[in-house]
């Protein structure tokens, strides 16, 4: 984009009203944290099930071991991550 002068920087100029901008700022904020959200469950549930199967794997057979510790961390993931839940209800009210 050339200014040949000023009335053509003027012609090629965007105005935001400041609501507009804060209401777009915030949505942008939010979409982060969500995707932060995301990542950070996905990390928490591959922790629990890699400390699971090598302690399975240690006292199994990796066949009985691999699929028991999958099921197992899921539960103790959905568990832990609705007891924080509770936890921050009853600290909020």
């Amino acid at each position: 984009m050339e200014l040949r002068n000023l009335k053509d920087f003027y012609e090629k100029q965007e105005y935001y009203n400041y609501t507009e901008t804060q209401g777009r700022e915030q949505k942008q904020f939010n979409k982060r944290v969500q995707e932060l959200t995301f990542f950070v469950n996905i990390a928490v549930f591959s922790i629990f099930l890699a400390i699971i199967t090598y302690v399975l794997v240690s006292m199994l057979t990796s066949l009985i071991a691999v699929p028991v510790a999958f099921f197992l961390s899921l539960a103790v993931y959905i568990s832990l991550k609705k007891g924080i839940a509770k936890v921050i209800k009853t600290l909020l009210k």
